[in-house]
């Protein structure tokens, strides 16, 4: 099988943000899938990058609709909807994945609709972790303060089988820290022990998408050769 051609899948609420996809047999580092998935653009170009901040921070921020009220300026309105929010304090962003753009978004995006932290700073961590050969986060001492008694947001490009995301909550509670979400551009999955996944795209928007075990993956068994390796930073095509 040869990879197909790359096509856009809109997000359904906000026509600003587009999903790049491409069909093919292709190998990640545990599984094998049928679509090519793009995020370099969503992760990497500024405005597109903004506008995903913009869809995950729905899921934090709830704002009444006062747009009916008569004789109330546009700064009033402002402060009304941000007081009438309801509002799930983050105090640190985990970024996975090269999302930390993307997580300085939200944290500010966050911010000016009146979601607090319980900082003293009064200000949000932005944390890029670091894994070890096991794939196991691993959290250095200057670290450690930024999760103990915090809530925790964890921002990431996909969530394929939850393992990896698992392995990270594992982590993020024995350091004592309070996970209070998981945002994602594509999921495959709608929720990681017992945590809703929160995704700007998911399965239904790819209604044909398949994540395979290798010894299990139909085009293998069909003899269909791999067109490529990939991971969250891109692809390597296999001749």
């Amino acid at each position: 099988m040869s990879m197909g051609q790359e096509t856009k899948i809109r997000a359904r609420d906000n026509d600003k943000l587009a999903l790049k996809v491409t069909k093919g047999h292709f190998s990640s580092d545990r599984f094998h899938i049928n679509y090519y998935i793009d995020m370099t653009t969503l992760k990497m170009r500024q405005k597109e990058a903004e506008q995903v901040a913009k869809s995950m921070v729905k899921r934090y921020v709830n704002r009444v609709d006062l747009s009916g009220l008569i004789g109330v300026g546009a700064e009033e309105l402002k402060h009304y909807s941000k007081a009438f929010a309801s509002k799930t304090p983050i105090d640190t962003i985990i970024c996975m994945d090269g999302c930390e753009v993307i997580g300085a978004y939200v944290a500010k995006e966050l911010s000016e609709l009146g979601v607090t932290t319980t900082n003293i700073h009064k200000t949000t961590y932005i944390v890029t972790p670091e894994f070890d050969s096991a794939g196991q986060m691993v959290v250095r001492d200057n670290i450690k303060h930024m999760l103990k008694d915090k809530h925790v947001l964890v921002v990431l490009a996909t969530a394929m089988s939850g393992r990896t995301i698992l392995k990270s909550i594992r982590c993020i509670e024995s350091y004592g820290g309070i996970l209070e979400g998981i945002s994602v551009i594509f999921a495959a999955v709608n929720e990681i022990d017992g945590y809703p996944v929160n995704a700007v795209f998911d399965s239904s928007d790819l209604p044909d998408f398949r994540l395979s075990e290798p010894e299990n993956c139909p085009d293998c068994k069909n003899g269909i050769k791999l067109d490529a390796i990939v991971n969250s930073y891109g692809y390597t095509k296999l001749d």
